[in-house]
């Protein structure tokens, strides 16, 4: 007969001493900070499969490894824990190396995962990097295991390090918000201080220590920044420097990642010139990673060695040549640029295939880039099928898990009747454009942006309409992507182009097999092109720097629109990002406005009510609370019965001997307390006497014992001012 079942039970028997012998206070409250710290780096975890779409997973990971330190709590020792931890974690790498593709080999990506690594500590999202759901899987069980081992061993500060360790790997990548960084702040410290008073047996007179510690790390956390990588803030800053985002900043110097902001202002400083045979949309960078509230380019970066490969299908090549008329840090192209020469600074390549300068192009400096734009028809494209490349239909239907479900299903009804892909995408395209004003003077929406301008919003710009015609197609298995860049801009020549900031815009690609990715914009041109001239005016009129070449000022600004399969969009329509009257925020009714009062956030409310708590203990330590309210105490009159204003007035002359020096020994009596008092405060223990030891006291002496103290209260509130005329008499009598 087997032995095994035998061998388990007694495991388990053995491993639930660790979690129920001596169990106390301090120790529940210490491993409930291993168990705080855990979260706040779990819940980061979450975020990341929460955008990925694949955060259930991640549940099970947890039952495991957490399960799996109570069992081994009592059979292995620390040293071996150890090294099932670090195990964990290299196979957790190995699993995530090769879930990328091409079957990467584990060993022959040594250097590359080292590099990696480094780029991950020194604040490269995880969001950013391919399979990033496979790496925050792979991520969870060693330090679950491991810091929950060492906290049912009572090793709290070993568990506390583990878990912090990891926390703070996704602090130093951004991933880790503010929130989740003080939140495991305050794990690590409430299990080492509650933890020590565990091992010691002490018992709990240093909580309000420890609440006055965390209270003084979340203001410095706060106000000094202890916390580098954090993405985010307690503290709001929804409306500060609005007026100073434009589309151009939001958008196109946006780098890795784009976040839908709130109103922006467009800018009309030229940024380049382009010379080329065909005006267009000037690409300069693609997104890829749908957050909920913007976009992450995922995949890193390569050197530039050569052409890149052209679209499957048919086209033709398009030249051109950029020269920047001020600092820039995009190399903009056409759709599919395949190579690039003539750049001063070194190039780098994305995953997608855009071309990245290593540093800033300046004034002056120029470059020539070669694109194999795209020249299927709407029929082959609505010929084109849906047989996707792995790799394209994996990376670019992804979607949040949080994404609404009404989002598929209003584009269910609304693409009834097409299909095809190329249909779908027409149909989305024409209803955004139809169905929403633009607007550049919108607040930024709470929650799931597709969700929010589907469902709530009437008015946006680009980035609204773009990304929720993005997600739209993802909810129908059509690879999209979030693609940002420039408008033709003003034409000067046959072949010349000035692209000024307001240019910026952002639209939509949608792939095709056998034609490749395609351009679509569903945002409204048509209210767009006179507020381009009329900002552009105003630019001139104040005599504006920077808003015009020698040829741009002789010419009028009358982009034509390029065409494009569809026959209305061309590889991009012209327009600038802008409304009509420039997008301001006066209302023009001549009324009042009141303010809306935001109402604080729950980790603005949490923050506060422990700040305080920290005001409060830190008084008690210092014995400030019981100073204050003595001081409140001792000015307010006693009410009540006689017997209850006697004892209160006479408490209050006990109080005052007390603060003049004089302390009530124990067992004296009132009479001999006050023996060598003012006859007033006798006369109150007189009184005192008589309510409490003898036949009682009337009306008459309660209101006796109050005038009493009124008058002691009143002296002594005139002797600092006295003790000051006499300090100052001496002193001439000195002098």
């Amino acid at each position: 007969m087997s032995t095994a079942p035998t061998a388990v039970r007694e495991a388990v028997d053995d491993a639930l001493p660790a979690v129920t012998d001596r169990v106390s206070v301090s120790r529940l409250v210490a491993l409930a900070g291993v168990v705080v710290t855990l979260w706040a780096f779990l819940s980061v975890l979450h975020e990341i499969l929460v955008v990925t779409g694949e955060p259930e997973q991640l549940y099970y990971v947890i039952a495991g490894a957490g399960l799996a330190g109570t069992v081994l709590a009592r059979v292995i020792r620390p040293r071996t824990a150890l090294g099932l931890g670090a195990a964990a974690v290299v196979g957790g790498t190995y699993l995530y190396v090769q879930s990328l593709p091409g079957g990467v080999q584990f060993l022959a990506v040594a250097a590359p995962m080292l590099t990696d690594a480094w780029e991950l500590l020194a604040g490269l999202s995880v969001l950013r990097i391919v399979n990033a759901d496979v790496w925050a899987l792979t991520a969870a069980p060693g330090p679950v295991f491991l810091a929950w081992y060492l906290g049912l061993r009572r090793h709290y500060a070993a568990a506390s390090a583990v878990a912090g360790g990891a926390l703070g790997v996704l602090v130093l990548t951004g991933d880790a918000t503010t929130t989740a960084t003080l939140v495991g702040v305050v794990g690590v410290t409430v299990a080492v201080a509650f933890g020590d008073c565990d091992r010691r047996n002490e018992p709990l007179r240093n909580a309000d220590a420890l609440v006055v510690l965390l209270a003084t790390m979340v203001v410095l956390t706060l106000f000094v920044g202890i916390v580098p990588g954090a993405a985010d803030s307690l503290i709001s800053t929804e409306g500060i420097g609005t007026e100073e985002t434009t589309m151009e900043s939001s958008l196109v110097y946006a780098g890795d990642e784009v976040s839908v902001t709130g109103p922006v202002e467009l800018s009309p400083e030229v940024r380049y010139t382009v010379e080329a045979d065909r005006g267009t949309y000037w690409r300069a960078g693609t997104y890829d990673r749908y957050t909920g509230g913007g976009w992450v380019r995922s995949g890193g970066l390569r050197s530039y060695q050569g052409p890149l490969q052209s679209p499957p299908g048919d086209s033709r090549t398009l030249e051109q040549e950029y020269t920047a008329e001020t600092e820039i840090a995009t190399l903009p192209a056409a759709n599919k640029p395949v190579s690039v020469s003539g750049v001063p600074v070194p190039v780098q390549v994305t995953d997608a295939g855009g071309f990245q300068p290593a540093s800033p192009l300046q004034a002056g400096e120029s470059y020539r880039a070669t694109s194999e734009v795209p020249t299927a028809n709407s029929r082959q494209l609505q010929a084109a099928g849906t047989d996707y490349p792995e790799g394209i239909e994996t990376r670019y239907t992804e979607l949040p898990d949080s994404t609404p479900a009404r989002v598929a299903e209003r584009t269910d009804r609304l693409t009834a009747n097409a299909d095809n892909p190329y249909d779908t995408a027409r149909v989305i395209e024409q209803w955004l454009e139809n169905s929403r004003e633009y607007s550049l003077d919108v607040e930024r929406p709470r929650g799931d942006i597709a969700d929010s301008f589907l469902f709530e919003m009437e008015a946006g710009y680009c980035t609204h309409y773009a990304t929720t015609m993005v997600t739209m197609l993802r909810t129908q298995d059509i690879p999209a992507r979030f693609v940002v860049g420039y408008t033709p801009g003003q034409q000067v020549t046959d072949d010349e182009w000035v692209v000024r900031g307001y240019n910026s815009h952002a639209w939509v690609e949608v792939y095709f097999p056998e034609h490749g990715w395609v351009t679509f914009d569903p945002t409204p041109s048509t209210p767009r092109e006179s507020a381009e001239l009329e900002t552009l005016e105003d630019a001139r009129t104040d005599d504006a720097d920077g808003v015009d070449t020698n040829e741009s000022r002789q010419s009028p600004v009358d982009p034509a629109t390029p065409t494009t399969p569809n026959g209305t969009l061309g590889d991009g329509p012209n327009g600038s990002e802008t409304t009509p009257g420039g997008g301001g925020t006066d209302s023009g009714d001549g009324g009042l406005s009141i303010p809306e009062i935001p109402l604080p956030t729950p980790q603005q409310v949490g923050v506060t009510l422990l700040v305080l708590a920290g005001i409060l203990a830190a008084g008690k330590r210092t014995g400030l609370n019981r100073r204050l309210y003595r001081a409140v105490w001792l000015r307010r009159a006693p009410t009540g019965d006689p017997e209850d204003v006697v004892s209160g007035a006479y408490h209050r002359v006990v109080y005052l001997r007390e603060l003049a020096g004089r302390e009530k020994a124990p067992g004296e009596t009132p009479r001999e307390f006050l023996a060598d008092a003012d006859d007033r405060a006798k006369r109150v223990g007189a009184l005192y006497e008589r309510a409490t030891y003898g036949p009682g006291i009337d009306r008459e002496g309660a209101a006796e014992a109050t005038q009493l103290l009124a008058e002691l209260l009143d002296e002594r509130s005139r002797l600092p001012h006295r003790l000051e005329k006499r300090d100052t008499k001496s002193e001439s009598d000195s002098i």
